[in-house]
């Protein structure tokens, strides 16, 4: 591209003419090119909207702002990563980052909230920053093993591109939560002790004044945020039959209707439509009549057999008579037979007729001996749908039409490849996400070895699916390249919000309190956290959602959409579901234990 840009520079044309360098190849680098530096703005747009969503929802904290230099250090490791691994940057690999930001700043906020409120209870900053570690640290690293295992599932695509989406979301998480930890950490606990004089002469007169009052002033402690999660907690899980009810209705229809959700797979709708290129390219098609073609690829001991070269004359018109969407075919058949009128039977007369051609046509069809291609052009502005059609027709007609004995012949070129990537990236999103959740599934199995606590981490993410899913659907919205990667964005953020929450409510549990005091301090606690991590993302994302370019536009508000599922699924749905599997097997344990005392003592 950047070579005939630099020949059309170079040459001198005559006056009033000018030439513009462009076609299928040229229009893919410039929206590849376009892509990139509009993401590369939204990024920048997103950290701006990212400090203002966390002076907004994380004021109740000191340094409020101090996770976006620790996000910018996690992708900065990942970069790394990716240079040193050779992965790739793609359009794929570019919707990792807007991930890792939401992501990085969920475990920054987390480590940050927890220190936060071990500091407030009058703990030095020493004891705090062990009790940050022992107690977050885990909890949010089994929700990065969760995520990472949602990321492992898109391994199986058939599409590099999509693999190595796969490494970097995985190396890229593991680098935000171990940054999130020590960097961070490390941090805070630097800032704490610089103020550490003066902190500790304004904590000594609280002690003073409230020392016969310890369990009310930690009370007053929390957030007016968290008392108002807590209340939330409180009153879905008394209502829990209404609010699982809903809940998985509109899950169960949703997963159904996300199955009917469209794919967009046309190129041309990723890009804005003023976009010079693509202007470019559409005058080209209408001037031209198109450039789309299939290539059919023939192989053989001898290009010039004349029988070969009467089948490529006969398959080319067979197939332009059975298909409206193949407007014409050109081949060194076509070639000969346009100048002699026929087929010459004798092989040394059909090369006699090549050789009088000029060799910058003749080898637009044939390579040496043994290789030719047979191009069947195509009407101008088909969809993927109708190019996989006329695809799967040229394959069939080659089996009940087929060449002569010794040649093979192979259905390929762009468009073929395109369509093949497009649908790869697409068709097994569904596979992928389910596959997703069942290995998550089996990973906090693993981890917690109790069957209860993996379930209550699966459900919520299946709902957030079938959600996201169902509001596509309704709002005729469809999946594109980029937005097939979301369902491992759902999971990664509905796994970190719900074993955080959950984490959070074991803790209180093991503490002695009863299942629906635990949720109400859980959700006091670490729901404010888990709230600005959500708000801090969307606010990220939203950026995307300014995008000139409808595919990042289509990324930006699906991924809005998924987070806030994401985060109503913690704060409304998931108490109720909690409490009420612990209320059970504790009641069953119960029956049990009086079931067993009543044999003993008969």
């Amino acid at each position: 591209m950047g070579l005939s840009k630099f020949s059309i520079e170079i040459v001198d044309f005559p006056a009033g003419t000018t030439a513009v360098a462009t076609g299928e190849p040229a229009y893919l680098i410039a929206m590849s090119e376009e892509m990139s530096s509009s993401l590369r703005s939204m990024l920048i747009l997103a950290f701006i909207l990212m400090i203002i969503g966390l002076k907004i929802v994380f004021r109740h904290v000191r340094w409020s702002l101090l996770p976006i230099p620790v996000i910018l250090v996690g992708l900065i490791f990942t970069f790394g990563a990716m240079g040193f691994l050779n992965i790739p940057m793609t359009m794929a690999s570019m919707a990792v980052f807007p991930i890792l930001i939401g992501l990085g700043a969920d475990y920054a906020i987390q480590f940050q909230n927890r220190i936060e409120e071990e500091l407030s209870k009058n703990e030095f900053a020493e004891e705090a920053v062990i009790d940050t570690i022992k107690h977050t640290g885990p909890a949010v690293a089994t929700a990065v093993v969760a995520t990472s295992l949602g990321f492992i599932a898109l391994f199986i695509s058939p599409v590099p591109m999509i693999q190595d989406f796969g490494k970097m979301s995985l190396i890229g998480v593991i680098l935000c939560y171990l940054v999130s930890m020590f960097v961070l950490v490390a941090l805070l606990y630097q800032l704490d002790k610089r103020s550490l004089e003066k902190e500790a002469e304004r904590k000594t007169k609280k002690e003073h004044k409230g020392h016969n009052k310890i369990v009310k002033a930690s009370k007053e402690q929390i957030s007016p945020l968290g008392h108002y999660l807590a209340k939330i907690s409180l009153l879905t899980t008394e209502h829990y039959a209404i609010v699982i009810t809903l809940a998985t209705v509109f899950a169960v229809i949703g997963l159904y209707a996300d199955e009917h959700v469209g794919v967009q797979t046309d190129t041309k709708d990723f890009v804005p439509q003023d976009m010079k290129a693509l202007q470019d390219l559409n005058k080209l098609n209408r001037i031209m009549g198109g450039t789309d073609q299939i290539n059919v690829i023939i192989r053989t001991d001898d290009i010039m057999d004349p029988d070969l070269l009467q089948w490529m004359v006969d398959f080319g018109k067979v197939e332009e008579e059975r298909h409206n969407h193949i407007t014409g075919f050109s081949s060194i058949g076509s070639l000969i037979y346009s100048i002699y009128g026929s087929i010459p039977s004798d092989r040394d007369e059909a090369v006699s007729i090549t050789e009088s051609m000029s060799s910058v046509i003749t080898d637009q069809y044939i390579e040496g001996g043994n290789l030719g291609v047979l191009n069947l052009q195509l009407e101008n502005d088909l969809n993927t749908q109708q190019l996989a059609s006329v695809i799967t027709a040229v394959e069939n007609d080659l089996q009940w039409y087929a060449p002569p004995a010794g040649v093979s012949v192979t259905v390929t070129g762009s468009k073929v490849t395109q369509t093949s990537i497009i649908d790869a990236l697409t068709s097994g999103r569904t596979a992928m996400g389910y596959l997703g959740m069942v290995i998550i599934f089996a990973g906090m199995l693993v981890i917690y070895k109790d069957w209860m606590k993996s379930i209550a981490t699966i459900l919520p993410i299946v709902m957030v699916t079938g959600w996201l899913g169902g509001v596509m659907y309704i709002s005729g919205m469809e999946y594109n390249p980029l937005t097939a990667t979301l369902g491992a964005l759902a999971i990664g953020i509905g796994a970190e919000f719900t074993i955080l929450m959950l984490e959070r409510y074991f803790e209180e549990r093991d503490k002695g309190l009863e299942p629906l005091l635990a949720m109400e301090t859980a959700a006091s606690k670490v729901g404010p956290a888990i709230l600005a991590s959500g708000f801090t993302v969307i606010f990220g994302f939203s950026a995307l959602v300014a995008s000139s370019f409808p595919m990042l536009r289509g990324f930006g508000i699906v991924t809005v959409i998924a987070v806030a599922f994401s985060l109503l699924s913690t704060i409304v749905v998931l108490p109720p579901i909690m409490v009420n599997l612990d209320m059970w097997r504790s009641r069953r344990n119960l029956s049990k234990k009086y079931a067993e005392d009543y044999k003993v003592s008969i």
